[in-house]
């Protein structure tokens, strides 16, 4: 029985074992997107932009502002298949730090932190 397993090529043992440990590797953790640029909409409010590779191709973009109202903290946006997006306006004064995360699959990244010019 071994013999004629053995014939057939040792890859037929070794081929599951391989892939059952690659499947077992972990992945990499997804990078925190890029610093947008920053479009001043007035006083109160800015929108953000992001060109291609600007975040992974169709994540989801979150935006949040600590120091908004809770009800006016955050606005959601996509990237597109390159990995540009751009934001709604954000509630956001002159000083406020924003921070940026993407989610793409079940993976969220670090943030990143922009100061509102």
């Amino acid at each position: 029985m071994l013999r004629r397993l053995f014939a057939v090529g040792p890859w037929v043992v070794w081929m599951p074992l391989a892939l059952a440990v690659a499947c077992a590797s972990p992945t990499l953790p997804l990078p925190p997107p890029s610093a947008p640029m920053q479009e001043i909409l007035d006083a109160d409010h800015v929108r953000l932009v992001a060109g291609c590779g600007g975040a992974e191709g169709d994540a989801l973009i979150a935006i949040r502002n600590d120091n908004s109202p809770k009800d006016q903290a955050g606005v959601l946006s996509f990237a597109n298949s390159c990995g540009a997006w751009d934001s709604p306006s954000v509630l956001a004064r002159h000083g406020d730090v924003l921070f940026i995360t993407q989610q793409f699959g079940l993976a969220v990244s670090p943030p990143t932190a922009v100061q509102v010019r």
